[in-house]
C-alpha cells in the first residue's frame, strides 16, 4: 500500500510539472483511494457517567477490547468483561487500573493498590428484552458488576466498579 501510494504521488507530481491538469473529482477520487473511506462512529455513541458527572464518549474497537472516549479526556478501555483502565472521568488527571490474577483483583488509583479477594463468575439471568450478566465481588464493600445485552445481542450497558465498589462507572448505549 506504501508503494502505491509512493506511486501515486509521483503521478501528481508528474502531471503538475508537465502541465496537465486534474480536474476536482479525479483529484477527490484518488485523494480518497489514498485516504480509504473514513471510519463511521454514527453508531457508537454511549454516555459514560462516573458519580455525577456524565459524558458522550464513542466506542472505538480496538486491539483486545473497546476504547470509549471523547474530547473531553474520558477515556475507559473494556476488554469485553472487565473496564481496565480509565481515566478523566470529570477529575483532572485522574486514572484507574484494575487487574485480575490469580491472587485477586487489583485497583490502582493515582499509583495507589488496592487488593481484594477475585470476584466471583459471571451470572447469566434472562430477562424480558435483556440479558444480564452479574458478578458478585467483594471489595471495600460487597458489591455487583453488571453487563446487559439486549436482544441482538449487543451490549448495551456495563456497570462496574474501578475501587472495589465504592463508586461505579457506568457506559450507556444511546
Amino acid at each position: 500500500m506504501k508503494s502505491f501510494r509512493t506511486t501515486l504521488a509521483l503521478v501528481c507530481l508528474l502531471f503538475v510539472v508537465t502541465g496537465c491538469s486534474i480536474r476536482s473529482s479525479q483529484l477527490s477520487s484518488m485523494i480518497e483511494l489514498v485516504r480509504g473511506a473514513p471510519a463511521d462512529f454514527s453508531d457508537s455513541t454511549w454516555v459514560i457517567r462516573y458519580g455525577d458527572y456524565r459524558a458522550q464518549v464513542q466506542a472505538i474497537p480496538f486491539e483486545g477490547g473497546t476504547l470509549f472516549s471523547n474530547s473531553l479526556r474520558d477515556q475507559a478501555f473494556f476488554d469485553g468483561w472487565t473496564i481496565t483502565r480509565a481515566s478523566g472521568l470529570g477529575l483532572k488527571d485522574s486514572n484507574w487500573g484494575v487487574k485480575d490474577d490469580t491472587e485477586g483483583r487489583h485497583f490502582t488509583r493515582e499509583g495507589r493498590l488496592s487488593t481484594y479477594p477475585a470476584c466471583g463468575s459471571w451470572v447469566k439471568t434472562s430477562l424480558a428484552e435483556v440479558t444480564q450478566f452479574a458478578q458478585s465481588c467483594q471489595g471495600a464493600v460487597l458489591y455487583k458488576n453488571n453487563i446487559l445485552v439486549n436482544q441482538l445481542g449487543e451490549i448495551a450497558l456495563i456497570r462496574q466498579s474501578l475501587n472495589g465498589g465504592a463508586s461505579f462507572v457506568t457506559l450507556r448505549k444511546l
